[in-house]
């Protein structure tokens, strides 16, 4: 990905945002694979402690990244205030 970054600079903000990608891909899987495991280990008939366990970690672990990236969004204050409005 690195390699781009003695071309030009759209390059190197092309490979930054595909690592940024390439991060939240890997937490969605987590969550989907976390969903997975938890789902599976409660309608089997003798469920595995260290596998729910497992998946419910991946589950917490990938909230808590993807919620990470929601505060770095823009705040959109598109009004004005006035005195007059009042």
């Amino acid at each position: 990905m690195y390699l781009l970054f003695s071309i030009n600079s759209k390059s190197v903000v092309l490979s930054s945002s595909l690592y940024v990608m390439s991060n939240r891909f890997f937490y969605y899987l987590c969550l989907g694979l976390g969903v997975f495991l938890v789902l599976l280990q409660e309608f089997m008939q003798a469920p595995n402690l260290f596998t729910q366990i497992s998946g419910l970690f991946l589950l917490m672990f990938a909230l808590y990244n993807i919620s990470k990236g929601i505060g770095d969004r823009l705040q959109n204050d598109s009004f004005i205030e006035n005195d007059e409005e009042e």
